[in-house]
């Protein structure tokens, strides 16, 4: 199983893969994120500004990944993607980088790979990642931030310095507009 992009979505994709057992490569062009994916269970990993990473992959497994889940927002990851799946092999799609996606068609069906989109699972798949979660199998890695942060948050995000996930804490802001709103109240007339 190959996922490529390792941050937010990437990091509990590598977990999610390392619990159902198969061979996990992570492949990002961040070498923290793929230091962290090496901490979390990835097998092999793959900086795809260093090295081509279908090469490596192929080279490393006999062929490709039976499996390979794109969670950057990059065209070049998804061509990547494409690179890295194996004949008869499943490439999904998940990061939404803008513009159009041209598929490498001869590779596609030359290797009868599948080439699928994902927004959302089951229910049954949210069953299973939530059964993961209770076994200690999985762990979302979380930097809580202030709301007033925001900005600053979004700064870093743009620039790919975010490594897993942020959580913002409104509970301090919540405060402060609570206390605003009372200050700022303007009596209704009914």
């Amino acid at each position: 199983m190959a996922i490529s992009g390792c941050g937010g979505v990437g990091h509990l994709a590598v977990q999610y893969a390392k619990a159902m057992g198969p061979l996990v490569c992570a492949v990002d062009i961040d070498d923290a994120k793929l230091d962290h994916a090496k901490r979390l269970g990835a097998d092999l990993v793959f900086n795809a500004k260093k090295t081509d990473p279908a090469a490596a992959l192929k080279k490393e497994t006999g062929g490709g990944a039976h499996g390979v889940l794109i969670t950057a927002p990059s065209l070049i990851a998804f061509k990547q993607g494409i690179g890295m799946t194996r004949k008869r092999g499943i490439c999904v799609l998940v990061g939404l980088p803008p513009g159009e996606f041209p598929v490498p068609l001869f590779d596609v069906v030359a290797n009868c790979i599948t080439v699928r989109g994902s927004f959302v699972g089951t229910r049954s798949d949210m069953a299973e990642a939530l059964d993961f979660a209770a076994r200690n199998k999985v762990k979302a890695d979380i930097e809580l931030q202030p709301l007033a942060d925001i900005n600053d948050i979004f700064k870093r995000l743009h620039h790919g310095d975010v490594p897993s996930r942020v959580v913002l804490d409104f509970s301090s802001a919540a405060k402060r507009s609570s206390s605003k709103v009372v200050e700022d109240a303007v009596p209704v007339l009914r």
